[in-house]
């Protein structure tokens, strides 16, 4: 139909625009950073493993000297202990140790691979420690307790074999060098080192329990000629001065604080065996190579303390091959 004179204009109709639906975005998953805790076991992994090979390195090294030692010692009569403790009130046979050329080696070998083992074993005890802090779980107060008593057990051997090294050594300088002020009196000419070759023997014999002619024989047969009459002398002259370096180094450190190590030895390698229960108890997954290891450890340590013929001796030597043989657990 046209349209009609005032009729309004019709407006066109506009297509509509279609509104386009937006396109969903694809969303990538941030990536996930690590953890802190994930960063620090792996760094504590880093450090484990260098500290278990340094560790099982020098119980293999302690493991041969405990045995030298445990061989150095001689048998008396006398008071049972254990450590400072008498054990009964009659006099028995006990241990004692003997200054010889092998002790004093192996007591200074036995002495650095404590002390290698001190700075891995102070790390470890300050982590364990740090993480129980920061989150006081059972599980983390377990290991910081066993990680605590390995530290004090490392350290308690540091001390207890600097003091014993120290105390051998001291011994048998004092001895010589008593007789090689008597040879250099007797001989003023004679050179240096064959004095102290010659005193160093003479100062051994004695320590060995040599009788006077047997120490003197020894020192002159390793005189050159026309020093025999001094080697002699001085075979004497460090058999008399034996008894006041002796004396004066047995009041000194090691009878005042070694016999109190050893029982620190002992109690903390059982602390640190109860915390190898702890754990067994806590997880219900023991260890039981560990758990076996901890405690022939503990043991050893215990009967190391004493002073009992065999079971001293065999103490000492149990407890450093258990230790080794628990790191591979």
């Amino acid at each position: 139909m046209a349209p009609r004179i005032g009729d309004p204009r019709p407006v066109p109709q506009q297509p509509q625009p279609t509104t386009a639906r937006p396109a969903t975005p694809t969303v990538t998953p941030p990536t996930a950073k690590p953890a802190a805790g994930n960063a620090q076991a792996q760094q504590q992994d880093r450090f484990d493993q260098p500290i278990n090979l340094i560790g099982r390195a020098a119980n293999a090294v302690k493991s041969v000297t405990d045995t030298v030692l445990g061989r150095a010692t001689k048998t008396t009569n006398g008071q049972r202990t254990f450590g400072p403790f008498n054990l009964g009130s009659q006099p028995r046979s006990t241990v004692e140790p003997m200054n010889t050329r092998g002790s004093r080696a192996a007591s200074v070998l036995g002495t650095a691979a404590s002390v290698a083992q001190l700075p891995g074993a102070t790390y470890t005890a300050f982590r364990d420690a740090r993480n129980f802090v920061q989150n006081a779980t059972a599980e983390n107060g377990i290991k910081a307790a066993g990680s605590g008593a390995s530290f004090l057990s490392t350290a308690a051997n540091v001390a207890k074999g600097a003091i014993e090294t120290g105390n051998l050594i001291r011994n048998f300088r004092g001895i010589r060098d008593a007789a090689a002020q008597t040879m250099l009196q007797r001989a003023p000419d004679a050179a240096r080192s064959v004095v102290n070759r010659v005193a160093g023997e003479a100062a051994q014999q004695v320590l060995d329990g040599a009788s006077r002619q047997v120490a003197r024989g020894a020192a002159a047969r390793v005189a050159t000629e026309g020093l025999e009459a001094a080697a002699r002398a001085g075979a004497t002259a460090a058999r008399g001065a034996a008894p006041h370096v002796l004396a004066a180094t047995a009041g000194r450190a090691a009878s005042r604080f070694v016999p109190g190590l050893n029982v620190a030895i002992a109690a903390a390698d059982t602390a640190a065996f109860g915390a190898e229960v702890a754990n067994a108890f806590r997880s219900g997954e023991p260890n039981w190579g560990k758990l076996a290891t901890g405690g022939i450890t503990a043991l050893g340590s215990i009967a190391a303390a004493t002073n009992i013929p065999v079971v001293s001796q065999v103490g000492a030597a149990v407890s450093t091959v258990s230790s080794l043989v628990g790191s591979f657990f």
